[in-house]
Order: structure tokens, then C-alpha cells, then sequence
């Protein structure tokens, strides 16, 4: 096994005697790693619930100053807008199929991407316990693709009122 190993070694410095030098030196030899592609869609979503629904606007907005029926009006009219480009976009439906507050069990094996555990956890699994959020699940999922990956960072353009011709 020895022998093996001492043949790896050698044809490897050969290939790369850089990197043996640097070995031999006690350096580690820097691998560039890839970098990765940030996906925008998230960006693509705020712009769409933007742009139907004023959502960006309403979350930016400070609504300390306006008093409890102003808001809920226009709460009412963003719920709306938001909720119908949702419905468009992805089909959302609660996770489990029975009610809050119902008893639940927990087994081994179970998924840790659809149970949030709370509360007194000890042990391993099962675990009994009372469903306090059904969760949510995208059965449906059609973000459109944006083109122009220079803009994937645009959520709203500036809306200009041009009154006169320069």
C-alpha cells in the first residue's frame, strides 16, 4: 500500500510541481472556489407584488403617523392585489390538512423542513403535541423569468411625472 501511495505522490508533483513546492514548504495551495449565481427570483416576486399590489411601498412606508382606519383602508386594498398575484404565481396551500389547535404525532424519520418542533422537546421522536401553525406548501410555482440580468435588482422603477419638454 505503501508503494501505491509513494507512485500517487510522485506522479502528482510531477504533474503540479508548484503545488509539491508549496506542500514541501508547508504552504496550502489555494483553490479558487466557483462562485456561485445568486438567483434573483426573490427580487422578481417583490417586483411583481410591487407592481400589482404596492406592497414595497406599503412595507417602506413609516405608518407610525396615520391613525388605525387609514391603514386598514389601505391594508385592505394591498391584501387584495397581493393575495390575487400570489394565487397567479403559486398555488399555496396549508401543509397539513388538519386544524390548529388538532393533537398530532410525530415520528422517527420525520421531515425537519415541515415541523417547526416547539415547546418541551426531550429525547428522541415520537413526540405528541398541538399543530399551532398548519404551515404553508407551493404546489403550483410560475415566477416568470426577468431578462435583463442587470436588472434583476430593479424591484420598482422611479415613476417620473414629466410635466414639460426640456
Amino acid at each position: 500500500m505503501g508503494l501505491l501511495t509513494a507512485f500517487k505522490v510522485f506522479f502528482k508533483a510531477f504533474k503540479d510541481p508548484q503545488g509539491a513546492q508549496q506542500f514541501l514548504e508547508g504552504q496550502t495551495p489555494h483553490k479558487q472556489l466557483p462562485q456561485q449565481e445568486s438567483d434573483p427570483s426573490h427580487l422578481r416576486l417583490l417586483a411583481i407584488l410591487q407592481r400589482t399590489g404596492r406592497f414595497v411601498d406599503f412595507i417602506q412606508e413609516d405608518i407610525s403617523s396615520f391613525d388605525d382606519a387609514q391603514v386598514g383602508a389601505a391594508v385592505r386594498q394591498i391584501h387584495q392585489e397581493c393575495q390575487k398575484t400570489l394565487a397567479d404565481l403559486v398555488a399555496i396551500r396549508p401543509l397539513l390538512d388538519e386544524s390548529e389547535g388538532s393533537k398530532i404525532q410525530i415520528t422517527a424519520g420525520y421531515d425537519p423542513s415541515m415541523y417547526k418542533l416547539v415547546g418541551h422537546l426531550q429525547g428522541t421522536p415520537p413526540f405528541s403535541g398541538t399543530i399551532i401553525h398548519r404551515g404553508w406548501k407551493a404546489y403550483k410555482k410560475s415566477l416568470p423569468k426577468k431578462g435583463d440580468a442587470h436588472l434583476d435588482e430593479i424591484i420598482c422603477p422611479a415613476e417620473i411625472d414629466v410635466t414639460s419638454k426640456s
